[in-house]
Parts: structure tokens; C-alpha cells; sequence
């Protein structure tokens, strides 16, 4: 292919030929892998979210000023026990136990969908309960969202599962 170069340029094409062939093979296993693993968008209705991202913000303040607050059964545990555990969540208005219309969890990773589930919890007295299977290990992100008189009511935290 390149017999009547130098020997010196002549590997000098070999490195150049050999590289731009790597790298177009590089390309096409990255986009391989990116379709065989791709994941969608966090949330399917982030437009929507989006719009109302004030309103949402403007009725956890005017709720946590008003006093309310969610407390769990999972508040003082640092690690929890893989596997089907016991929730159970109350809504308080300034110390004393207050009525929400509904209210369900989201268990998440980080920057990931794969693993995302959410749990409708049963009312039960002036409380949710409900059962959460746990079944992977590590750090995840819990979204408890309660619905207060038509308004959302939500607390983020972190659980470690081992």
C-alpha cells in the first residue's frame, strides 16, 4: 500500500491508518452500547413539571409555614435490612397529628430511571402504612408526597439499604 514511501513515513501511515480505523470502530461500539442501554427521559411529564415549578414551590413554603411536617418509622434507622419492610408516616401541623388526602413514596437512584418505584401507602387512623420491598443494596433517594387539600406536600432524604 504505501511500498514507495520511506520506511519511516511509511509506519508513520501504518499509526494513522490504524488509528482513524480504531477510532471509527470505537464510535460505532459506543453508539451500539448507547442503544442497547438507553434509558428515557427522569420524568415522562417534565414540561408540565416545569410549568408549574413555582406553583409547587409556592405551596411547600405556604404548607411548611403553616407547620406540617412528615415523620417515619425509618427517621433514626442508618441502615435498613434488605428485603419487604413496615413504613409508616404521619403528617403533623404544629406537634399534633393532622388528616392528608393521600399519600404514596418514590424509592430512586441517582441519575437513573431503571430502578424507580413508587408505593401508594394506606391510610390507616390519622396515618400511611405500607410495605417497601427493599431489594437491592446501597444509597437510595426516598420522596415521600402527600396531598394536602389539593396541594403537594413532599420531603426528600436519603436510606441505606445493606
Amino acid at each position: 500500500m504505501f511500498k514507495e514511501l520511506h520506511p519511516s513515513l511509511r509506519n508513520a501511515m501504518y499509526v494513522v491508518l490504524f488509528s482513524f480505523t480504531a477510532l471509527v470502530a470505537a464510535t460505532f461500539y459506543t453508539i451500539r452500547l448507547t442503544f442497547q442501554h438507553f434509558e428515557p427521559v427522569m420524568d415522562k411529564n417534565y414540561y408540565e413539571i416545569g410549568l408549574n415549578y413555582e406553583k409547587a414551590i409556592e405551596n411547600q413554603k405556604e404548607l411548611l409555614n403553616q407547620g406540617f411536617q412528615l415523620t417515619t418509622n425509618w427517621d433514626n434507622a442508618t441502615l435498613l435490612t434488605q428485603g419487604e419492610l413496615e413504613l409508616n408516616v404521619s403528617l403533623t401541623q404544629k406537634g399534633k397529628l393532622a388528616k392528608a388526602d393521600s399519600m404514596y413514596i418514590v424509592l430512586e437512584r441517582n441519575a437513573t430511571t431503571k430502578h424507580t418505584s413508587r408505593y401508594d401507602l394506606t391510610p390507616s387512623n390519622l396515618s400511611f402504612t405500607g410495605k417497601i420491598p427493599l431489594k437491592e443494596t446501597g444509597t437510595w433517594n426516598l420522596r415521600i408526597i402527600s396531598s394536602i387539600n389539593g396541594k403537594s406536600f413532599e420531603r426528600e432524604g436519603k436510606i441505606t439499604v445493606r
